[in-house]
């Protein structure tokens, strides 16, 4: 794996309504769960972003952290955020409560970005744009969707230049596309916590 001329992005700004507390915060193994996360992309980017309205929670992960410019729009306010800030015009965005962290699979899409302004993976017809790269030139789309109030991450992909991940290619990097799990409840941790003794700590990529 190439480590990349290009931004890693996590984003933590959600308000873990379903879970009670900072999800980013709960343990999986013996790390947090945003440590999990990172530990995971770092050795893949030149520089690493965390986009959260609680920055006190991260200081101690020695990352930039950026708040979003436009408060409470949701995940499109936490990516044009994070993209706006980056140092490099291309960024990987994912969010911070999915654990099964896959390295190639990221170094991979990384890799395909060359020449596109999305690269995401995409099956049953839909998108994961929290699991995707950007380029820079999204910003001013981004901008006036934020602006519009039409804050579907998905528009985004109909209107740039989009390379479409397939599933077939996805399950060549992660054939259950464990990737893709996220933690919205407490059941959703705990079945994590379960695949993740199963691998004895190996599980997430």
């Amino acid at each position: 794996m190439t480590k990349h001329k290009a931004t890693g992005i996590v984003l933590a700004g959600g308000f873990s309504s379903r879970f009670g507390t900072n999800k980013a915060l709960a343990k999986i193994g013996s790390q947090k769960l945003i440590e999990l996360i990172l530990s995971k992309i770092d050795p893949l980017f030149d520089e690493i972003i965390i986009v959260t309205n609680n920055p006190l929670d991260y200081v101690d992960l020695g990352k930039t952290i950026v708040t979003d410019i436009i408060p409470h729009q949701g995940p499109l306010g936490g990516i044009y955020t994070g993209l706006f800030f980056s140092r490099f015009d291309y960024a990987f965005v994912m969010a911070c409560d999915m654990p099964f962290v896959n390295p190639p699979f990221i170094d991979y899409l990384v890799s395909r970005s060359p020449g596109y302004d999305a690269v995401v993976p995409s099956f049953d017809d839909k998108f994961e744009p929290l699991h995707a790269v950007y380029n820079k030139r999204c910003l001013n789309l981004m901008f006036k969707l934020l602006q519009d109030k039409k804050r579907q991450v998905a528009t985004i992909f109909k209107r740039v230049k989009t390379l479409k991940i397939d599933e077939k290619t996805i399950r060549q990097f992660d054939p259950e596309m464990k990737c893709f799990f996220n933690i919205n409840t407490i059941t959703d941790w705990e079945s994590a916590l379960k695949e993740y003794s199963k691998t004895d700590g190996q599980g997430c990529g």
